[in-house]
């Protein structure tokens, strides 16, 4: 192992093994004049001084600056300096610049594990690369601030290992007849469909079993609308997007993310009352979405409906999934996201695939999620629309240029989304002029998987990885976005730096990363 990864490893051992970490935000400026917003210890820099200056000497000469001497690091000439009490870092890089034989001063920067989850059934879910979850996660997992998915759908099996530990709140059931909602106790799924949803959106995650849900920290809301598979009417959706207006910014929930994975095939007008239900929830600061339907024709109500975020399906190559409703709704203020093939939970503890724009919906949410208890970090008043606008500007554009019938602003990008929520901006993000892996250096014992983000540029059909050794070798060609460090032999690649290409049918680019055993 080089020192440059010998110094990264002992510097993320440092952070981890310190216990819980005071951290405040710090803006850093590259050589190239991009800024962004860093995390950093807070109340304490890391400063190298020459080999003249004695530690007494510097221990005085701190204390008359108000500061205080916190030890050597390994590294030789490296010492740990505590701020004056109350002063920011950015302050105190000024503050003691002065400091005689001082040499460089720097952050204490805060590193954590790759966020890479351990259920073993994440190879099955394709959805996550393509939304770039894997580097979003390395932002975000869901804990900064509460966020609530509101499901409201066929009701939720909670006795599912992956979703009992998620629900939140009483779980509600609104009869198709219009009548008041009653308590859903212990809540049910008449026929499966809300608890493949809930899963996509939220599934439990990290805990070394199934799936991985969008939402690391999301909750989840059961508003059940059916009592069968049958049907429901507009009372019943009228009632429980009410419910849910209720309950935003309730402290027991947090922000609240509805999602409808229904519609009306047959009659694609948003009628007067649910537009009114839907407005009025979005006025309370609700952010709803709603699939768009699966009859390839007209956008579905309510997606129809204004102050929606309508939702397509992709399917695993990024093309338009053929049962996919399309429309002016979708051009005006749609997204996408993979809706065919969709692995999630299912009822009976179980697992499932599913097709529709129903699945991807709840992709949508759970990042929709996501992005918001990231934001709210930096914005305190970050409202559905900024979240709704986060999506739409940061998804990568399928189809025709710039926002369509077909795909909306474009396949869901979670990685830029969240960069944009945590940091309030794409201005220096090497995502959007090169492709990168991440995490780099990657480490198979631990992260389990390399993930791959590249410009949108070259989010084509017939996406291809190709994995090179800098001789130029070819160790192994992908059909996904993530690569778990063996060669084309099924054998472990060795420690080292590697190239790949990423081709499609709209171009190629290169890029490399490094790989430690």
């Amino acid at each position: 192992m080089n020192f440059r990864a010998l110094l990264a490893v002992f510097l993320l051992f440092c952070a981890s093994s310190a216990g819980a970490l005071e951290i405040e935000s710090h803006f850093s400026v590259s050589a190239s004049g991009a800024v962004s917003r860093v995390k950093v210890v807070k109340g304490e820099v890391l400063a190298r001084f020459s080999a003249s200056v004695s530690a007494d000497a510097l221990r005085a000469e701190l204390r008359s600056r108000g500061g205080e001497d916190g030890g050597a690091l390994a590294l030789p000439r490296w010492r740990l300096l505590k701020l004056p009490p109350g002063m920011r870092v950015a302050d105190a890089l000024e503050h003691f610049k002065g400091l005689p034989g001082l040499e460089a001063i720097q952050p204490n920067h805060v590193y954590r594990p790759s966020r890479i989850p351990n259920d073993p059934s994440i190879n099955s879910q394709y959805a996550l690369s393509r939304l770039s979850a894997y580097a979003g996660w390395e932002y975000e997992t869901g804990d900064s601030s509460p966020v609530t998915i509101a499901v409201i759908d066929t009701g939720i099996d909670g006795t599912h290992p992956e979703l009992s530990g998620k629900l939140v709140g009483t779980s509600k059931y609104f009869n198709p007849n219009g009548s008041p909602g009653v308590d859903d106790t212990p809540t049910t799924d008449v026929c499966g469909h809300g608890t493949k949803v809930a899963g996509a959106a939220a599934a439990e995650t990290d805990n070394g079993g199934g799936i991985a849900g969008i939402s690391w920290g999301a909750k989840v809301l059961s508003l059940r609308v059916f009592n069968s598979c049958v049907g429901t009417t507009d009372a019943a959706i009228i009632n429980a997007v009410d419910h849910a207006a209720t309950l935003h910014d309730d402290p027991a929930y947090g922000k609240i993310v509805v999602n409808m994975s229904l519609g009306d095939e047959d009659d694609k007008t948003c009628y007067p009352a649910m537009q009114e239900a839907i407005s009025s929830a979005r006025e309370d600061g609700v952010l709803i979405l709603v699939a768009a339907g699966n009859d390839a024709s007209a956008v579905n109500s309510p997606a129809s409906c204004a102050h929606v975020v309508p939702v397509g399906a992709t399917d695993a190559e990024d093309r338009l999934a053929s049962f996919s409703s399309r429309g002016p709704e979708l051009a005006l203020r749609g997204v996408s996201a993979p809706g065919v093939g969709v692995y999630t939970t299912d009822i009976s503890s179980g697992y499932a695939s599913a097709d529709g724009t129903s699945f991807a919906t709840p992709l949508a949410a759970g990042a929709a999620a996501l992005v918001w208890s990231a934001a709210l970090s930096r914005d305190p008043v970050f409202t559905s629309t900024d979240v709704a606008n986060a999506l739409r500007n940061t998804a990568d554009d399928l189809g025709a240029t710039g926002p369509d019938n077909n795909f909306g602003y474009g396949r869901i990008n979670l990685h830029r989304a969240l960069r944009y929520a945590v940091e309030g901006t794409l201005a220096g993000f090497k995502g959007e002029s090169k492709p990168i892996a991440f995490p780099s250096p990657f480490r198979p014992a631990s992260d389990r998987l390399l993930s791959f983000s590249f410009p949108a540029g070259t989010a084509g059909s017939g996406l291809k990885i190709e994995i090179y050794t800098m001789e130029g070798e070819l160790v192994k060609k992908l059909d996904g976005l993530t690569w778990d460090g063996r060669n084309s032999a099924g054998n472990p690649a060795a420690t080292g730096v590697y190239l790949f290409l990423v081709k499609s049918d709209s171009g190629k680019s290169r890029g490399k990363f490094a790989l430690i055993r």
